[in-house]
């Protein structure tokens, strides 16, 4: 780029303004922890909090015929799962998905073993515990009065505990007659959780949410109250008890809502609105999971970075749960570290499953799914959301920090989401270890993606840098204003610069029509103001250039200047001249100026107001006007004087006394 003459020669003066880090230098998008990863799709993929990305075990999809599953139950190979809203019940034997039942309220809620391979399952809507067979033979179990929903079913020996809502009531059911009777009576509007731990019944509660021990018949108490608003779940590791506690929205709200025709996510799931949350019910409020020891210590362990939470589990220490919303597993430990397992393509994970080896099967919502979790490391391949810049931009160099064989790619383009007007992905340029220079061209918006290509491979930092293309500054408008009483003109302008660049001025005037521009400064002003004092300007119009310049937050070869002119202004300090004679009762004169126009006479006859006089031609437009004034008839007589003041336009003022008289 070729700088306009003046700014050139300002160059060295301009250094020695203070220099800003805009637009003249790069920028970088950086991916170094959990957080900064979470702006990304992580399918395939385990997130650590401190140790990057690795890659997640493969993940065997099977697709359930249902908008979400609610419970389930392990029964050695069998899988029995209760979902909704057309409240339906499924097995999952090798690999094979088989609808056992279907309900007629919205929702099965539990599921207990009857330890012969069939299930005992508790109804929302309805008040009954249904039993199927391993058969799939289906009989109302019982039907308990004064009861809506069963959310939790317990076996013990030969009885089946059911928490139940509204009323927070837990029934014992006679397996053998099938009798049901009063257990036990709550404060809370539900029994949501039910926990055998070993010498008593455990019950999590909503509104308000509580962990009670049911020692007896009736006998209850209460051994921890959370904040919140329902304890959604419970699992004990040893003689911890492991709580999920949810404000907002809760589990109760699924008991009143009503199928819909078409379960979202069929065919292909998807993920629509991924890692930006979502407006669904289900989804709103937040999670966390709580810990009471044997000593009666309550502490929280995990608190869920996305939303709400259902059913965890234990490994060790850690506690594993899914969220309801962004599609993500995740580990938390007692020191707050939370590690993302896994990201799935539905939006709600709604509970895992762990065995001896570390999770082993995932349930989702929107639509429903099981993920059954493999030992090999599945392909992964890290993708950043659409990463966008306020102008066109230059994409510079990529380094992917990590372990491993990391393979980088980019695309970019003009739009929020790519589509089929972005650049196709390309590899990096250049490659030197992990890093090189991305070859997608120029646009507002990038996506990078980095291929762990290797076993054991780990991607723990990225860097992405760019620089911004350069924009002129906008100078919108000069004005210049005349102090007569200082006898100075006022200049001010308005300019910005998009990019947020310090600018500089030039200010410049000649005469108008002329040919050469006059500095007025020998440096970069800095200022939008500036006051003339035209003691060097003869008399005349005049016009100033003003040029806006980012020249101080960029080097020569990149900035950008504009330059506007303004309206031409006058510089005229003489007054003008004027002559008159009167003949009889009339005044005739003649009034000049060198450069202004002259806009008006008056004329006072003996210090009377004064009269206006008439331009002979009509209009007072001319830098010479004559003009002429009939006078009273007393002038006839005796002696008078009459003062003639002439105003031109640049307000200055010349007078003459005229005497008449004998």
């Amino acid at each position: 780029m070729t700088l306009p003459p003046i700014l050139t020669r300002l160059l060295l003066a301009s250094a020695l303004l203070g220099a800003s880090a805009h637009a003249s230098q790069p920028s970088v998008w950086q991916f170094a922890d959990d957080a900064d990863f979470r702006r990304g799709n992580l399918d395939g993929l385990a997130l650590h909090p401190t140790l990057g990305l690795t890659a997640a075990p493969k993940l065997t999809r099977l697709d359930i015929d249902a908008e979400f599953i609610h419970c389930w139950l392990r029964d050695g190979n069998r899988l029995w799962l209760g979902t909704g809203l057309n409240g339906k019940l499924f097995k999952v034997e090798n690999g094979i998905v088989t609808e056992m039942a279907k309900v007629d309220g919205p929702l099965i809620a539990s599921l207990a073993s009857d330890g012969k391979g069939g299930v005992y399952a508790g109804v929302v809507g309805t008040g009954e515990i249904l039993h199927v067979d391993a058969a799939g033979k289906r009989e109302t179990f019982v039907k308990l009065t004064d009861v809506q929903h069963i959310w939790a079913l317990q076996l013990r020996g030969q009885v089946l505990y059911a928490g139940t809502g509204p009323g927070g009531k837990i029934f014992a059911v006679d397996v053998a007659t099938k009798t049901a009777k009063l257990f036990a009576e709550t404060t809370a509007d539900h029994v949501l959780a039910l926990l055998w731990d070993g010498e008593a019944l455990l019950a999590g509660t909503s509104d308000p949410p509580l962990l009670l021990r049911i020692d007896g018949e009736k006998s209850v108490r209460a051994l921890a109250a959370f904040p919140g608003v329902e304890v959604r779940s419970l699992t004990r590791s040893g003689k911890t008890i492991f709580a999920t506690v949810n404000g907002g929205q809760t589990a109760v709200p699924l008991a009143s809502l009503k199928p819909t025709p078409e379960r979202p996510g069929t065919g292909t799931a998807t993920k629509p609105g991924a890692n930006k949350g979502t407006k669904d019910a289900a989804a709103k409020g937040k999670g966390a999971v709580w810990k009471r020891t044997a000593d009666g210590i309550v502490s929280r362990v995990l608190v869920s970075p996305e939303g709400m939470l259902s059913e965890v589990a234990v490994i060790g220490k850690q506690v594993v749960a899914g969220a309801a919303r962004g599609g993500r597993v995740v580990l938390g430990d007692e020191m707050g570290d939370v590690q993302s397992l896994f990201d799935v393509k539905e939006e709600e994970i709604l509970g895992v499953e762990v065995g001896a080896k570390g999770v082993q099967t995932l349930f989702t919502g929107k639509s429903a799914a099981v993920y059954l979790v493999g030992e090999q490391p599945a392909e992964a391949v890290f993708t950043t959301d659409v990463l966008q810049e306020t102008g066109t931009t230059q994409w510079g160099r990529i380094d992917a920090v990590g372990e491993g064989t990391l393979e980088v790619e980019t695309r970019s383009g003009f739009s929020d989401q790519p589509n089929d007007t972005w650049s196709p992905w390309q590899p990096l340029r250049g490659v030197q270890g992990q890093s090189g220079q991305s070859q997608s061209p120029p646009a507002n918006a990038l996506q990078v993606r980095v291929k762990l290509a290797s076993a054991g491979a780990r991607l723990q930092e990225l860097k992405i840098f760019r620089q911004v293309a350069n924009r002129a500054p906008l100078l919108t408008k000069i004005d210049s204003t005349l102090n007569k009483a200082k006898g100075t003109v006022a200049l001010s302008w308005t300019a910005e610069d998009v990019d947020g660049d310090t600018l500089g001025y030039v200010v410049q005037y000649r005469p108008r029509g002329g040919a050469q521009w006059l500095s007025l400064h020998d440096r970069l002003f800095d200022k939008k103001t500036m006051e003339l004092s035209p003691t060097d300007m003869p008399d005349g119009w005049y016009e100033v250039r003003v040029e806006a310049t980012d020249l101080p937050s960029n080097g020569p070869r990149t900035a950008k200047a504009v330059a506007r002119i303004s309206k031409p202004f006058l510089v005229d300090r003489g007054r003008p001249d004027v002559i008159a004679e009167v003949k009889g009762r009339s005044v005739h004169g003649m009034a000049t100026d060198a450069i202004s126009r002259i806009t008006r006479v008056d004329i006072s006859v003996d210090g009377e107001p004064a009269v206006l006089a008439a331009a002979v031609d009509g209009v007072f437009d001319q830098t010479s006007e004559a003009f002429e004034l009939d006078l009273p008839e007393s002038v006839l007589k005796g002696s008078h004087t009459l003062l003639l003041q002439v105003t031109d336009e640049a307000g200055n003022t010349g007078a003459l006394r005229v005497p008449v008289g004998p």
